[in-house]
């Protein structure tokens, strides 16, 4: 880890000291209500922008939305608590992002209870894009934290944070299981939430790892704190829990892509020679998916059914969405 050291100290006058960082990510330290207040005005703004920006599929709403959440507070508090021994700090960050997390969803789910005339979640891209989560994610994620705690520990490269802000929010996703979990779409919710605590697990890894190399243990060890492992070893347990767990996702959904691609196979095949157009077909939650455009009448549709079924075992729930909203189970 020395040569993070090194990358991260570049003259200590570029390194923000422990105490500033813990005034950045403690709500209990310094202005305590007016952090407080900060923190849950900006979280439920955030949460019911992008709870309508991923109901309407309006990417720039969930940009906005991005920008302002604040949970990345609680995430990084977690990990400064860890590296510098505070037990107070630790848990005092734990319960924060356990109330945010709460907090975000139940706005998610309010604001899907009350929304009319929405697209199909099956077809919304905002939230299929957040209900299937890889090792992919798992590798962004870490990259993700180790920006953000790169931008917190160095005083020169703060003007990357609104980038990084964008980078690691997981507020929308949240604001998916809300809205998952309001429609009934179990599948679809327990996806994006496994995305959420694999994100934040990564994250906070990741701060784990900066924040060491930033010096900021011996920093708290200078000032009399004492360093215990019982956290760092729950967290550790609990990152390898959801990296096993999520490698045995991606392996399933590995599986999946191939009835994926057969099930494409045979929608293409059906549409052919017809007015009808495939547009997507795509693994959402624990089913298939496509959708297909074209006039009133469709080709038949138990021909298709039986396409598909040559292919795809029943156990794999199949829809094709056609284009007047009728939804086809295969």
């Amino acid at each position: 880890m020395g040569w993070l050291s090194r990358v991260i100290d570049a003259g200590h006058d570029h390194r923000n000291s422990l105490s500033e960082v813990e005034d950045g990510l403690f709500l209990t330290q310094g202005d305590r209500r007016a952090k407080v207040s900060q923190f849950w005005v900006l979280l439920m703004l955030a949460s019911a922008i992008a709870a309508g920006g991923v109901i309407g599929n309006a990417t720039p709403a969930v940009i906005g939305a991005m920008i302002v959440a604040p949970l990345a507070t609680p995430i990084y508090g977690v990990a400064l608590a860890t590296v510098s021994g505070s037990r107070k700090n630790l848990g005092a960050s734990v319960l924060l992002l356990i109330e945010g997390i709460v907090v975000n969803i139940l706005i998610g789910v309010a604001i899907g209870l009350i929304t009319f005339d929405r697209m199909p979640l099956a077809v919304n891209p905002q939230v299929t894009g957040r209900t299937a989560p890889t090792l992919l994610d798992l590798t962004v994620a870490v990259f993700t934290g180790i920006a953000g705690s790169f931008a917190l520990v160095r005083r020169d490269v703060s003007n990357i944070l609104a980038g990084v802000a964008i980078a690691i929010s997981l507020v929308p996703v949240l604001a998916v299981v809300g809205i998952t979990l309001g429609s009934g779409a179990w599948g679809m919710a327990l996806g994006a939430f496994i995305l959420f605590l694999t994100n934040a697990a990564a994250i906070i890894v990741a701060g784990v790892v900066v924040f060491t190399a930033a010096g900021y243990q011996r920093d708290a060890a200078a000032r009399g704190a004492h360093i215990g492992r019982r956290a760092k070893w729950v967290i550790a347990v609990l990152v390898i829990i959801l990296v096993v767990g999520l490698s045995a996702a991606s392996l399933r959904i590995y599986a999946y892509q191939v009835y994926v691609n057969d099930t494409e196979t045979a929608v293409q095949a059906w549409a052919e020679g017809s007015q009808w157009t495939v547009e997507t077909v795509d693994l959402v939650g624990t089913g298939i998916v496509a959708t297909a455009v074209g006039p009133e009448d469709p080709p038949s549709l138990e021909e298709l059914k039986q396409a598909v079924r040559a292919r795809v075992p029943g156990s794999v729930p199949v829809t094709i969405v056609l284009g007047n909203g009728r939804n086809v189970h295969l």
